[in-house]
């Protein structure tokens, strides 16, 4: 199946490269060799307005690898397009000499994938998440996606492509660069039905069938904080082997999507552009099954039997995809599909009161005090939700986009750090090769400016 999603993310391509090519016979001169350690960072650098700034050259930047100085070896600017998005590109105001030659002493400038700069490209895939998405709350992010494309135009230096990644992974649309094909893909009916087989529906259900079996019990047994008997012990082992079922079941379901997308980023590797990953979900979890331990502990907060203990760690997983991310310079951008809106009572989300039937009744009913402590849980767990999508982007030099409506500003901004940054490459001064995270920062002479970069990588 992998070498199948290869073939759509780049079905023009007859030869896999590699990001750092080392073949005799090519036209421009290869930067990086076999035996010599290179470190590519790619930089975006704007100005306090959000303006994209150009012409910068090598003694504007420093950089660092754990507080190590490091020296550049080579530097270049690389300018796919004027940005489209909603900051726009201003020169540098100190009227420094454009970087698009390479600095002293280093080779030719190369694109992010290591070809020459002459018909560089860069591939966007765009990936929904529909194990954690909601399908209401893909209906603003299809909205967005339409109007970019409506206004973008055919433009031979992107491509783009659309893959839904669950359980497994779903190609909505091939490769393309005709923003045409990108729109008809997303009016039409396949990527609905892509949408509407989100997986999250299933955890809705069950999470809120739960809470029904919480109400249930507390219509016979001691509940909320004063209970602390051992009465209804083995209605309570039901309770507990339940929630231990479902949060088993979901953390196999979060690995399925974690491994999905190692396979997709592994395969993006592959394709000889510089390339992007938009992630677009509601957030995903790395401790699965705490959803359904907050509805119980809501329930039961006294129990240690109802006390969440994950039964399969998820952070060695994401720590394999940013390494293998970070190592083909593949930038992940995450988008938050819920917006500003509450994550815990939204309309059709898993812990929606109006989903739960008589078990939401019964807790008004009550006084609201199940629902208090529910929907505390419920955003606590929304927010940690948002961690791992985080993580991919701080470490790969993408931005996480969250408590905002404004999605198509968003998706313009992630679009725009792909057509107008700065690649720069050193040669570390600790050469072991031991696994260990080397953490790298980039510093600018110019302290009005900002700057996106990756966190560091692995040495391996």
């Amino acid at each position: 199946m992998h070498r199948r999603v290869l073939a759509l993310l780049a079905p023009f391509i007859a030869v896999s490269l590699c990001c750092y090519p080392q073949q005799a016979g090519t036209s421009a001169e290869v930067r990086f060799r076999a035996d010599s350690k290179q470190v590519l960072v790619p930089v975006v650098v704007t100005d306090k307005k959000g303006h994209y700034v150009t012409g910068l050259k090598s003694a504007d930047f420093q950089i660092f690898e754990d507080g190590v100085e490091q020296r550049i070896t080579s530097f270049s600017s690389e300018t796919v397009e004027s940005p489209p998005g909603p900051g726009g590109v201003v020169s540098n105001p100190r009227g420094s000499e454009p970087a698009a030659k390479a600095a002293p002493g280093s080779a030719a400038p190369t694109s992010a994938s290591g070809n020459s700069n002459s018909g560089a490209k860069r591939t966007y895939v765009i990936a929904f998440d529909t194990l954690h998405s909601s399908f209401a709350n893909f209906g603003h992010v299809r909205d967005a996606l339409e109007a970019f494309f409506k206004r973008e135009k055919p433009n031979a230096t992107a491509q783009f492509v659309l893959i839904g990644i669950g359980q497994q992974l779903r190609v909505i649309q091939p490769a393309t660069s005709d923003p045409s094909v990108i729109l008809a893909r997303i009016r039409g009916t396949s990527f609905l039905d892509v949408l509407r087989g989100v997986d999250s529906q299933a955890m809705a259900i069950e999470v809120n069938g739960l809470r029904i079996r919480m109400e249930q019990y507390c219509r016979t047994c001691p509940c909320g904080p004063a209970a602390k008997s051992n009465q209804c012990y083995t209605e309570r082992q039901g309770l507990r082997l339940e929630v231990n079922t479902l949060a088993e079941r979901t953390s196999v379901m979060t690995r399925g999507f974690l491994q999905s997308l190692r396979a997709l980023i592994a395969e993006l590797g592959e394709v000889p552009t510089a390339r992007s990953l938009i992630l677009i979900s509601d957030g995903f979890s790395l401790q699965p099954g705490a959803e359904f331990y907050g509805v119980a502990a809501a329930y039961l907060p006294n129990y240690a039997d109802f006390r969440f203990s994950p039964p399969d760690q998820m952070e060695p997983f994401l720590i394999e995809i940013l390494n293998g991310a970070v190592k083909k310079n593949i930038s992940i951008s995450a988008i938050d599909s819920r917006g500003v809106n509450s994550p815990s009572f939204a309309q059709g989300n898993s812990s929606d009161a109006s989903n739960a039937g008589a078990g939401a009744s019964a807790s008004r009913n009550r006084g609201g005090s199940f629902l208090t402590a529910l929907d505390s849980n419920q955003r606590s767990i929304a927010f940690q939700n948002g961690s791992g999508m985080s993580q991919l982007a701080a470490a790969t030099g993408g931005v996480y986009f969250h408590e905002s409506n404004d999605i198509l500003k968003e998706f313009q901004t992630v679009i725009a750090d792909g057509r107008e940054y700065y690649l720069i490459s050193y040669s570390p001064a600790n050469p072991a090769q031991d696994g260990k995270f080397r953490r790298i920062a980039v510093e600018l002479r110019d302290k009005n400016l900002s700057q996106r970069a990756k966190e560091g990588y692995w040495a391996n």
